[in-house]
């Protein structure tokens, strides 16, 4: 039996192998205008070594009406990549989130992807940083709503006497405006009733805020937290089932309507009112309590609120006979595991036999069976035989049932030993730093390995000192169910308060990466998401009747540069995905088909990239909280380097500005230009009608203002050698007239002709090579594309689209961007201050076998202390993180 729970495991890891994605970012928090700097990590689940699985990884920012804001793909090599955002102008403040994963990570559940929550400000749009406060009180069927808001300005001065209006939305309605005005410390406060319902948790609190007789209010939506006061409260006896009649460990976690634990005090009482002990939360309102529960009796916790109203929570009923388990983590040379049979008193159903197995990640690092029905079976497992992680003991019974499970984390102290040394202590504004990276494994042995670092401003950017890192969140939250509240705490030190909150998070958060019932029945994620090696091109090729073409030749290629070319071909159902060429920020990618015949009479139908769908994420409607000291300096920066930025025409910085809507890019288009293929820099030539002779015909007038365009032989050609075909020789009846298409729809020379100079807003004219390469054979003699005027209406007989054509407009790679760092070494004529918050940047460090790198950089004009931050890891999946600070006098 033990060998077939092992051999059952084996088999998920092999097949079902699954990655991590974890971001390291330049900053906690961003301001308009600014860029998201990042390093990407892609590892192996099992072992944390970088993944050869996939090479394409998604990473979004996701805005905080958990909508996709932008996204970027990156080219994954080694495990490694690096990306940005640059944050618009006009993007809305709130909480945003970056979110990453590969297109295999979509086979597992979304709570596999990496997810990390980043504040945006926009003193851009506004200069002033509301708080709220809310309470809540019932009444009726809904809550009165009580808000205290204060607003103050980026130099952290009340805004007095300020006019607020407000109006709330909730349901697709919204309330009539209610006016306020701050008092003298720039606060005010008002009451408002919602009632309940499914649109209660998305009401809206929408504040226009006056800035004088010039200039147009400031608009401030932020979402109404549910009332914090209704706690979830949950109970875990230690092994998944309370059993009466015997001593039982029990963990509990509480938490807010926004997902974020809550401490509390309660005791636990039994059916007749009697109270069985007390209990109080340790940590993130996690904590655990034991008692023996009686046989028949129904147990129930009553937790008392700040405000003195008490809420009672039934505790899981127990159960009469069962096997508990129990995990005693704190020796140092062992983890001892204790099983025991209650309630077995007849024999009826107790186990004839027990099997633990211990694992991590997938991979089993441990095995012990008792094959006769013991009441106490005790294992000792050495703890050398823990790798550092998160490790999942479950018993099974002799049909290999599972019958009791434990998560504990063992720490093996494994990380590697990260220095970073500067060549000076001190530093003045300006000068050069250079940076010294030594990098050695557990031994003290150097390693080479992939790293990122970033240097900060210490005085304005002050990151939550138990924020996730690398380390953090590869072996701890990656691992585990739901949100970690400052998991970097549980690395802070070895104190016992330390090891204990930890170990209620073992029993309170749920283990991730499996069921170990699904697996014994062979059920199996259904893997309906591909391994991706390298973006592709993927679609249907089709026949007019809608019938697929079995075989068809499909190419791909960059009409930029048509030798930039791959070519593929149909399955039978007619289905091709073909690799994308290597392309560059100007490429535009087309593809073709043909038949076996070599005919182009089909049409290609091309997939659309349907990212994940987005979840909410805890906190779920955080409201606006006064900023700390740090986040005050941070803005202020931000504010003079806007300045030095319009000096230097980098941007503007507006003023008070509401954003009703952004603009349809295409809104102003014509028909032909939503759905031609080319863009207006490919035209050769583009002409207006509204001076063609009245009653000539379109392609004679034409011809007077193209001189490549003439008449041979019957035929109108553009002159011109095309680089896919050198055309058609006489008499091999092959034509040699161009494209012709009407608002985007292929037609011919006679539906050209039938038109008149009124109906048509102008014609482009591609001629053949390079500009109407991007029409494939279609276009080898170049092409003649009318724009009708709009409202004009003319029929057209013709394919309503391009034979065996179409325009690739899918996910490409992001073009890394080099972090740019001024030089001061040699003397400038022009000063231009240095404000910036991030002052040097590298995702791509890279130590020698000597486990050493040298960085360098200028430092700016504040006098301040920078703090460093690398993380990295190696081939071999040893992770890695370090900080360090130096001074600027």
């Amino acid at each position: 039996m033990l060998k077939r729970l092992i051999a059952k495991l084996t088999h998920f890891e092999s097949n079902y192998p699954q990655e991590k994605a974890y971001l390291h970012l330049d900053k906690p928090y961003y301001a308009a205008g600014e860029d998201i700097w990042f390093s990407a990590y892609l590892v192996n689940s099992s072992d944390h070594a970088p993944s050869p699985l996939s090479k394409v990884l998604y990473v979004e920012l996701i805005n905080p009406q958990d909508s996709i804001f932008q996204r970027v793909v990156l080219n994954m090599q080694e495990g490694k990549g690096a990306g940005d955002f640059t944050l618009p102008e006009d993007i809305p403040e709130g909480l945003y989130q970056l979110r990453a994963y590969t297109s295999w990570m979509q086979n597992f559940p979304e709570t596999y992807f990496f997810h990390q929550n980043i504040q945006v400000w926009n003193s851009r749009e506004s200069d002033l940083v509301p708080a709220a406060n809310f309470s809540f009180k019932r009444a009726g069927k809904g809550d009165s709503v009580t808000v205290q808001l204060e607003f103050v300005n980026h130099k952290a001065e009340a805004a007095g006497q300020l006019p607020v209006s407000y109006v709330v939305k909730q349901a697709g309605k919204k309330s009539g405006p209610r006016k306020l005005t701050t008092n003298a410390a720039g606060k005010t406060k008002t009451t408002f009733f919602l009632p309940d319902g499914n649109a209660r948790q998305l009401a809206q609190l929408e504040l226009s805020l006056g800035q004088g007789k010039d200039k147009a209010p400031v608009v401030k939506s932020m979402l109404v937290p549910l009332p914090t006061n209704k706690l979830d409260v949950q109970f875990f006896p230690e092994g998944g089932a309370l059993i009466s009649g015997f001593w039982n460990n029990i963990g509990f976690k509480a938490i807010d309507a926004q997902g974020l634990g809550q401490d509390v005090q309660g005791a636990i009482y039994d059916q007749a009112g009697t109270k069985v002990t007390d209990f109080t939360s340790l940590k993130f309102g996690m904590g655990r309590l034991g008692f023996l529960p009686e046989k028949g009796k129904q147990y129930e916790a009553r937790i008392k609120a700040a405000n003195g109203t008490e809420t009672v929570y039934p505790l899981p009923p127990a159960q009469d006979k069962g096997v508990v388990m129990t995990v005693d983590n704190s020796k140092p040379e062992l983890v001892r595991v204790k099983c025991y049979t209650v309630g077995y008193a007849d024999g009826a159903g107790k186990p004839s036999g027990l099997h633990v197995v211990a694992q991590s990640r997938g991979a089993v690092f441990f095995g012990a069976s008792s094959a006769t029905g013991r009441d106490v079976f005790q294992v000792d497992i050495p703890r050398e035989k823990f790798p550092t992680g998160i490790s999942q003991i479950t018993l099974f019974n002799q049909a290999g049932e599972p019958l009791s499970e434990r998560l504990l984390f063992v720490n093996q102290n494994q990380q590697l030993q990260i220095s970073l040394t500067s060549d000076k202590p001190t530093y003045k504004p300006r000068e050069k730093v250079t940076l010294q990276l030594q990098v050695k494994d557990a031994a003290g042995n150097p390693v080479a390995g992939n790293f990122s670092l970033g240097v900060t401003d210490a005085h304005s950017v002050s990151p939550n000192p138990y924020a996730a890192n690398m380390v953090s969140y590869l072996q701890l939250s990656s691992d585990l169910q739901g949100y970690i509240e400052n998991p970097g705490y549980y690395f802070s030190s070895t104190q016992p308060e330390v090891l204990q909150a930890l170990d209620n998070l073992m029993l309170t958060q749920g283990w991730r990466r499996f069921v170990w019932k699904e697996i014994l029945q062979d059920k199996y994620p259904a893997l309906t998401f591909p391994l991706e090696q390298g973006l592709s091109v993927s679609g249907v090729v089709t026949r007019y009747s809608k019938k697929p073409e079995p075989h068809a030749m499909v190419t791909v290629f960059d009409a930029k540069n048509i030798k930039n070319v791959m070519m593929g071909k149909a399955d039978l159902e007619g289905r091709f995905s073909v690799p994308l060429p290597p392309l560059t920020d100007s490429s535009k990618v087309v593809v073709q088909t043909r038949d076996q015949k070599d005919k182009t009479q089909l049409l290609v139908n091309l997939e659309s990239f349907v990212p994940a769908q987005v979840f909410p994420k805890v906190p779920y409607a955080p409201a606006p909280v006064s900023l700390s000291d740090p986040q005050w300096a941070y803005l202020r920066m931000n504010r003079e380097q806007q300045k030095v930025d319009q000096s230097m025409g980098k941007g503007i910085m507006l003023g008070q500005v509401t954003i009703r809507g952004r603009r349809d890019l295409d809104a102003n288009k014509s028909l032909a230009d939503q759905n031609t293929l080319h863009s207006p820099h490919e035209v050769s030539y583009s002409v207006k009608t509204d001076k063609f002779p009245p009653g000539m015909s379109i392609m004679k007038s034409l011809m007077r203002r193209v001189p490549s365009l003439s008449e041979v032989n019957g035929e109108y050609v553009l002159r011109g050698v095309s680089s896919l075909n050198i055309g058609a020789e006489a008499g091999s009846g092959l034509s040699n007239e161009p494209l012709f298409m009407i608002d985007g729809i292929t037609s011919d020379v006679n539906g050209v002709e039938s038109l008149t100079e009124v109906d048509i807003e102008r014609i482009d004219v591609l001629m053949p090579g390079a500009p109407s390469a991007i029409y494939g054979t279609a276009g080898v003699n170049g092409v003649i594309s009318v724009i009708l005027k709009r409202g004009a209406s003319k029929s057209v007989t013709s394919n309503a689209r391009l034979e065996g054509i179409a325009l690739y407009k899918g996910p490409r790679y992001q073009t890394t961007r080099e972090f740019y760092m001024p030089r001061y070494d040699k003397p400038s004529e022009v000063y231009t201050p240095d404000w910036r918050t991030t002052i040097f940047w590298n995702p791509t460090v890279k130590t020698d076998a000597q486990g050493k790198a040298t960085l360098t950089f200028f430092a700016a004009d504040a006098k301040t202390t920078y703090r460093a931050v690398v993380e990295g890891f190696t081939a071999k999946g040893q992770l890695g993180q370090a900080t360090a600070s130096m001074q600027v006098k």
